[in-house]
């Protein structure tokens, strides 16, 4: 099978590093997060819990939406750039993987609107509608990125059949499990087992990536040496 990664990739380490990035940024996000009130929950309930909890809110929110969101953007222009891939490809995986961490940093923005200053109940339940509403968005968007990065990286020779199959398992559980977002409660499992692959995935192709990346680099011996 062909690859298309070049013979002298610059930076070829990239997609491992803002892989680890995205990774760890969501983990110490998540860790840090205080437990949110129900969607349905009442208006001034909300708005006690931003008033409450705001450092905590905004801290959280900073890494599971800002830095992952950066992270996220530098792990797409690294596969873009390493995988090699150009064309049609190449415009899907940055034009999705570029959306999606925008508008991840939008949920920061968010976020912080909701902590930051006096609101009206109603404007604090709103908020909260409005960052699960740029969830669903998100991670409708990230199924296509794992879709279409597992590609590029299949093209560029460094993607596994594991892989691959694992990003198929993934891009089904995140459009399932995104319904909980919306109320559908029984999916909340589906959805947190998806976040979870998601990060394995994205450890995994950024890794695999770079490790093909490096090889293809990596100084051939002189004939006869």
């Amino acid at each position: 099978m062909s690859t298309t990664v070049p013979v002298a990739v610059r930076s070829p380490n990239a997609p491992a590093v803002a892989a680890a990035a995205y990774v760890l940024s969501w983990i110490a996000g998540l860790l840090l997060a205080p437990a949110a009130p129900e969607r349905d929950a009442p208006p001034a309930e909300i708005a006690g819990f931003y008033a409450d909890s705001g450092p905590a809110v905004v801290s959280s929110a900073l890494l599971v939406h800002g830095t992952a969101g950066l992270a996220l953007a530098g792990l797409t222009i690294g596969l873009a750039r390493v995988t090699g891939v150009r064309g049609g490809l190449r415009r899907a995986v940055v034009g999705i993987g570029i959306t999606a961490a925008a508008l991840s940093l939008l949920q920061f923005a968010l976020a912080v609107t909701a902590v930051v200053g006096e609101h009206a109940a109603t404007t604090s339940r709103t908020l909260l509608l409005a960052i699960d509403f740029v969830d669903v968005l998100k991670i409708a968007l990230l199924a296509a990125f794992a879709a279409v990065a597992t590609t590029a990286a299949a093209r560029a020779g460094a993607a596994a059949r594991w892989l691959q199959v694992t990003a198929a398992v993934l891009v089904l559980l995140l459009l399932v499990g995104s319904a909980a977002l919306v109320g559908v409660d029984a999916l909340v499992p589906v959805l947190e087992i998806s976040l979870l692959l998601l990060l394995a995935w994205a450890a995994a192709v950024g890794y695999l990536v770079a490790r093909s990346a490096r090889s293809q680099t990596r100084p051939q011996p002189a004939p006869g040496a």
